[in-house]
């Protein structure tokens, strides 16, 4: 029969385990085993980002998908195809784990934000954009020999980087008044500390197609710069009325391009007394402040605007417009 503890020598054992009097093994750590590190994690941004509804941040990168496609397709001079793509919400660490060394992480001020976004071109794609403007007949896809990037790479990511500034400005105008302005660019994302390694991250990923060659773009948004704008965000600029409001702008150039304007040409300028005046008779000559060759004032609404010359066209007086007057 297998022994059985009484309770007065359960109680006893406990006893001495409270107070000491019987020494426990403690199990010795394994120091080949690396030590378990505690993350925090906050939940409650985590649970609003992915339950927030932000369709207008959607409506944004549809708008700037299509302008930035139609801008670089005109600074390459080739066919570009920027897709559509889905936002996520995940931890900046994870972000971070996504990207290869060395990258290149644009950090883009937003002054009316007071906030960044951050801005990852594939090196495929720099490197393709590098071979179009320096003359490559066929874009090939580039050897990624996973070097640091040099000093001539490094002006096309800055071009990249103003570019995107240039056309998110354009693409966030219907929906909230931002100024984008590029800050710097890090080859290493431990050298961009202005976001904490367990912040929510926005992240919209663009798939990109510049002729055979496929790479991609990242844009990477702190949620709290969102959430400062949230109900900015949460609902989305009607299709009519944008169309309405783009409509009634070029009506407004219209009617402003066909206002009659007077315009005159000062010959020359010449004060006289009366009795100058009164004394002239036909064929008086009055001596003004220019020669036959000077240049003449063309006055417009009244104010002297732009500088030309006196001539003869088909027969008829004319005036050449040389330019404005500085």
């Amino acid at each position: 029969m297998d022994q059985v503890l009484t309770q007065e020598e359960i109680d006893a054992l406990l006893s001495g385990l409270s107070d000491g009097a019987i020494e426990v093994e403690q199990k010795a750590e394994d120091p080949d085993q690396p030590k378990k590190e505690v993350k925090t994690f906050d939940i409650l941004q985590f649970t609003r980002a992915k339950k927030e509804n932000l369709p207008a941040l959607q409506f944004i990168y549809d708008r700037f998908s299509k302008s930035f496609q139609s801008a670089l397709s005109l600074f390459l001079g080739r066919d570009v195809e920027i897709e559509q793509a889905a936002i996520h919400y995940i931890e900046y660490r994870e972000f971070v784990k996504t990207l290869s060394l060395p990258t290149n992480m644009n950090v883009i001020t937003t002054e009316n934000l007071n906030g960044f976004f951050i801005v990852v071109f594939d090196a495929k794609i720099v490197f393709c954009v590098l071979e179009s403007l320096f003359g490559g007949s066929d874009v090939t896809v580039p050897r990624i020999e996973g070097r640091e990037f040099t000093k001539i790479e490094l002006y096309v990511i800055k071009k990249l980087a103003d570019m995107f500034s240039n056309e998110m400005e354009k693409a966030w105008s219907p929906v909230y008044e931002i100024k984008c302005k590029y800050s710097r660019s890090e080859m290493n994302p431990n050298y961009v500390t202005m976001v904490s390694q367990e912040e929510i991250v926005s992240i919209c990923q663009f798939p990109f197609n510049i002729e055979n060659v496929r790479g991609w773009m990242k844009i990477c948004i702190p949620y709290g710069i969102l959430e400062t704008i949230k109900d900015y965000l949460t609902s989305t600029p009607s299709r009519e009325g944008q169309e309405m409001r783009q409509k009634w702008i070029e009506k407004m150039k219209d009617e402003v391009m066909n206002v009659p304007l007077e315009i005159r040409v000062t010959l020359g300028k010449k004060r006289i007394s009366l009795k100058d005046f009164l004394g002239a008779k036909e064929d008086s000559i009055i001596m003004v402040d220019r020669y036959v060759n000077d240049p003449v004032d063309i006055m417009i609404g009244g104010k002297a605007k732009l500088r030309g010359r006196l001539g003869i066209l088909k027969g008829n007086k004319a005036v050449q417009i040389e330019g404005p007057i500085q």
